[in-house]
């Protein structure tokens, strides 16, 4: 009963729903189904929730993200910019190695330092005999 009612008030309210294109592809989540809808696509929007719209389009009602909508742009005033020069400032230093996220990422890194361990402590005996050369 409460979907059929909640599907009701969505297509009783779709008099008082404004119209937005969606930006990019979207997944709409239906009562029952997904229904993928294609960038440029024009739908009526019910009801705004937050990261969610509630939009009807063809007939039928569900819930997309709303990040997939076309966003208005809002036009701010530039901010003042002051005339005080900023001292130089040395380079930065080079931001460190990514670490691995993965399981198998964090294996790979750690057999590689294993490895430059062990080349650090073998003892090559011919460079011993031939003074390093």
């Amino acid at each position: 009963m409460k979907p059929l009612l909640t599907l009701f008030l969505l297509s009783a309210s779709v008099g008082f729903a404004e119209e937005a294109t969606l930006t990019k592809n979207t997944v709409m989540r239906a009562d029952k189904s997904l229904v993928t809808l294609k960038a440029g696509t024009v739908v009526q929007v019910v009801a705004r929730n937050g990261k969610t719209l509630a939009i009807s389009v063809g007939g039928k009602a569900g819930t997309i993200p709303s990040s997939a909508l076309e966003v208005p742009a809002v036009v701010t005033p530039p901010a003042p910019v002051a005339a005080t020069p900023t001292p130089a400032r040395p380079p930065a230093a080079a931001p460190p190695a990514p670490q691995a996220v993965s399981m198998y990422g964090r294996a790979v890194e750690k057999a590689r330092t294993n490895a430059a361990k062990h080349e650090k402590t073998l003892v090559k005996p011919t460079d011993e005999v031939m003074d390093g050369k």
